[in-house]
């Protein structure tokens, strides 16, 4: 719906994009300024407003970004659509299990097993 209003030219969806933009840059200024990113990459579901919040979130990243080398073309829109998080955390756990697969196996058999002294059969 905010993206269609903006498509359309509603003033009220466009200010209120250019307000978010303007938020998220200045939200955005202290983790670059601490953790000195090389880019910052807008995806999910602000990937499809993008057109609308990226002018702010630069503007505000050029204003508030203490690294002179920081440049408006450092914020981009991500190429893996709005499922990017979602690879993103599918990644993690595959990495974490090929990283080190005997701790996963050790782990996923220590659940599987029954608790010490238990029985499988029930006495009657």
């Amino acid at each position: 719906a905010l993206k269609a209003a903006a498509v359309a030219g509603d003033p009220a969806a466009l200010r209120a994009l250019e307000e978010a933009g303007a938020a998220l840059g200045i939200a955005l200024s202290g983790a670059v300024n601490l953790l000195d990113p090389q880019a910052v990459v807008v995806g999910g579901p602000l990937a499809d407003l993008a057109p609308w919040l990226l002018p702010g979130v630069r503007r505000e990243l050029a204003a508030r970004v203490t690294d002179r080398r920081w440049r408006e073309q450092d914020v981009v829109i991500s190429r893996l659509g709005r499922d990017g998080v979602l690879r993103g955390a599918a990644y993690s756990s595959v990495r974490t299990v090929l990283d080190d697969p005997a701790t996963w196996i050790r782990t996923v058999t220590e659940r599987s097993l029954p608790p010490t002294g238990s029985t499988s059969c029930s006495s009657r």
